[in-house]
């Protein structure tokens, strides 16, 4: 029973994962009925398998997922159904693949982001740019507002960030 019952987790993965990476891709959204309904079943199925302890397990991981991309969803680097989306993959699969996830994810958007930025032919200007900053930064301590006159809007691309989740979810399924 548990093993089939673990197999529905992993559909249940898969089918949160892959339509909410289809849908970031194709309208730039990760709808909330995927991903609530994603952590709901993550709550019912592991108080199914394992009782009391199953719906804590996947209430850490749900806090855990939330909890991985709350700052940067506060910073403005998120959109929040990439959040919640994390949120669902923890509640699913508890607090350690969620952090695989996380890790695996977080390589995932780097190479992405290089990707666009070398298809835009945009990666020496952005390099340049991170370099000015840091830059800037370091000399200017005492200035405040110094990163503020960089024109930040010239060079503002955003990335659907679910596929990056949707390949670092495979991948900390690859790893074990």
């Amino acid at each position: 029973m548990t093993v089939q019952v673990d197999n529905l987790i992993d559909i249940a993965v898969a089918v949160v994962v892959i339509v909410s990476v289809y849908t970031d891709l194709k309208e730039r959204k990760i709808y909330n009925v995927v991903v609530l309904s994603g952590a709901l079943g993550g709550l019912l199925l592991n108080l199914m398998i394992h009782g009391s302890t199953g719906i804590l397990f996947s209430l850490k991981g749900l806090g855990a997922g939330l909890g991985l991309l709350f700052i940067p969803f506060m910073l403005g680097g998120f959109g929040a159904g990439d959040v919640k989306l994390l949120g669902a993959i923890g509640a699913l699969k508890g607090t350690v693949f969620v952090c695989k996830v996380f890790l695996a994810t977080g390589i995932a958007g780097g190479v992405l982001a290089v990707l666009v930025l070398i298809k835009q032919k945009k990666l020496l200007a952005t390099i340049k740019r991170i370099g000015i900053s840091f830059y800037l930064m370091v000399t200017s301590v005492f200035k405040v507002n110094t990163l503020k006159n960089l024109d930040k809007a010239e060079f503002h691309e955003s990335l659907p960030y679910g596929l990056a989740i949707g390949i670092g979810t495979l991948a900390a399924y690859l790893v074990g």
